[in-house]
Order: structure tokens, then sequence, then C-alpha cells
């Protein structure tokens, strides 16, 4: 390990022990983890909060953490060592790094030093891709386009292929991934609507580029969404929300539009399609299908593009993160306005 860091012998991190509700994440003196000679050493300014976190802590992601476990895949910070067979990266640069295999909830942490992910498995060891931050970006802000971005673009561009200039409609419109559709509609001069909870969120999603922002508890959705598309409906549903609203977005569709369905915070429903009277196309999405392919890198030469020159956004919430159990929470009932993020 290279540098002149003197690293100390523990770190606080927060530690996953048994499966279940928010309150199983309990912060703990945790030895710091040694640097390889293929890795950096990243002492951790930011570490942001994803749904998945939410879905691994419950026991119920697809691919099981082995416990006990430290969640976290997004962090920004400072590499502070460096390995000996690493060359791209020195003590001193700032950066955002997403980790596989997580671990991002701690005042240090480990990562592979590559620049880019190309999967044909389950990630192992702290496989990570590391991005170097441009000047403008603080970190806190690269970390709400570090995977919501490229994520978004990936559903946005190469699954829905939505035509410029399109009507779109965004069910949690002001959460992590609903703020950057919403961007990526504004980008692309779509008439976005955005579907929002509280006036708070209203003020958001009008702020980052929604066209139309309709109160979902003062107003039916789908009446509102073709009364802001004159009738017609929209061409595309990008739905993370889930539960109903999967049975109740055709309603709100024109003849032959789409449902991008990623995400299910209000619930798994099951599909309906013979309650339609029209053409409707459901389309499902898992980032995993697109890691080993070209479209994976265009989305990540995007999110560098936006870092650099787009509008950024700040995150909705910060907490502390002796306070990460409470994050969650927020995280799970969908109080957030945008990304949450957490600060050691």
């Amino acid at each position: 390990m290279t540098s002149g860091f003197h690293p100390p012998t523990s770190m606080r991190a927060a530690v996953l022990s048994s499966f279940g509700g928010p309150e199983q994440l309990v912060v703990e003196e945790r030895p710091l983890p040694a640097c390889g000679e293929d890795e950096v050493l990243i002492r951790t300014d930011y570490a942001g909060l994803i749904y998945g976190d939410v879905e691994a802590r419950r026991g119920t992601y697809y691919v099981k953490p082995t416990l006990p476990w430290t969640p976290g895949r997004e962090v920004a910070g400072t590499i502070v060592a460096v390995g000996a067979n690493v060359s791209a990266w020195k003590a001193g640069d700032r950066v955002a790094a997403l980790i596989l295999s997580g671990g991002g909830y701690a005042e240090y942490v480990v990562a592979t030093a590559q620049r880019s992910l190309v999967l044909d498995g389950p990630p192992k060891g702290a496989m990570a891709e590391i991005i170097r931050l441009p000047e403008r970006a603080r970190g806190d802000q690269a970390l709400i386009y570090l995977v919501n971005f490229r994520f978004a673009w990936l559903i946005f561009h190469a699954w829905a292929r939505v035509p410029r200039g399109t009507t779109i409609f965004v069910h949690g419109a002001a959460g992590g991934m609903g703020s950057m559709i919403v961007q990526l509609g504004r980008a692309h001069d779509c008439t976005v609507i955005a579907l929002c909870r509280s006036a708070a969120e209203i003020s958001h999603c009008a702020a980052i580029g929604a066209d139309h922002c309709i109160d979902t508890t003062m107003t039916d959705y789908v009446a509102g969404v073709r009364a802001a598309s004159d009738g017609r409906g929209a061409q595309f549903a990008f739905n993370g929300v889930g539960g109903e609203t999967f049975d109740r977005d055709p309603e709100a569709l024109a003849p032959f539009g789409e449902i991008l369905v990623y995400g299910y915070v209000a619930g798994k429903a099951t599909f309906n399609p013979f309650k339609t009277d029209r053409c409707v196309a459901l389309k499902t999405f898992t980032a995993d299908n697109f890691f080993p392919t070209g479209q994976f890198a265009e989305a990540t030469a995007a999110m560098q593009d936006w870092l650099a020159n787009g509008p950024l956004i700040s995150p909705g919430h910060t907490f502390p993160l002796a306070e990460v159990a409470t994050a969650h929470q927020w995280l799970e009932e969908g109080r957030t306005i945008g990304k949450i993020v957490l600060t050691p």
C-alpha cells in the first residue's frame, strides 16, 4: 500500500447481522479494511442509498449477502491509499465508486481499481467501478447520478427508446430514479407529467423540468394524465411504484403505449392484461442484462458528460451514519424527495 496515509486501526460502520427491519442496521467499530495490491482505499465522504439496499437488508434481494455485512454500493470520497499494482489512481483523487459487494456505509471502504463493469455472474469481492469526479461536481451530487442516472438512461434510451418530443408520465417522480427520468425527459424535449404526493414534491419536480405535476393525493392520476395530454393519453409510463398502478397505467396511455416497470415500493401486484381496451406493451427491467453490453458503456459516457456539463441537483436529505436506520425507514416509506445520502 502506497501513500503518506497513516491508517487508523478501526472505523465506524453500519453492520447488518440479521435480516429484517431498519433496526437491524447497527453502527459498530470494525477493523479498517486492508487495501490489496489491486485495490484502493477510499475515505468515505458520502454513501448513497438505493432501494436495493432495503431489499438486501430484508433478505429479499435476488442475491443474498453473507452476514454480517455492511451495505452501501455507492460511495463518494477521497482515495487515501493505493495497492502496489495500481497506476491509474493516486492518493488525493476525488472519486465516486460503485462497489457491487457493498461496504459503503462506513468511514473507509476498499474498491478494486477498475473503470468499468462487465459481469458474467454475481459480483465477487470488492469488484467496483471508480469514476473521477469533475471539479464542478460535489460528492453528494455525484451519488445522485452514479447508479440512478445510468439505470434511468438505460430504461429511457436503450429499452424504451423514447422518441424525442413525446409525452411521458413518471410515478414517484420526486424519488431518486424518478428525478433522473424527469431530467432525461426534459433534455429529450418530452412533455413530462410528474406524479407527486405533496407540494414539496411538486416544487422539486417543477424545478428539475416537469411540464405538469399531479398531486395524486388530491387528483386521480389517470384523469390527471389524460387531462395533461389533451385526452390522448401518454405514450410512455415509467413505473417504479407498482401496486395497483400496474393495472391502472393502461388507462392513462394512448393506444400502443408502453409501461416500463423497474420497481415496486407499493408492492408486487399481478398485471392483468385483459383489463385494458387498448394495445399496450409491458417492459420489465434488470440492469444485469445491460452490464455486458455496449449500452451500459453508453450510459456511463452519458453520465460522465452530465456530471461535467449537465444541470446537477442535490440530495433531498443527508443523514449522519448514526441515523442509518432512520434513513432506511425514510427510503422504505417513500418519504424522500430525491436522493438520500449518509455522512460517516
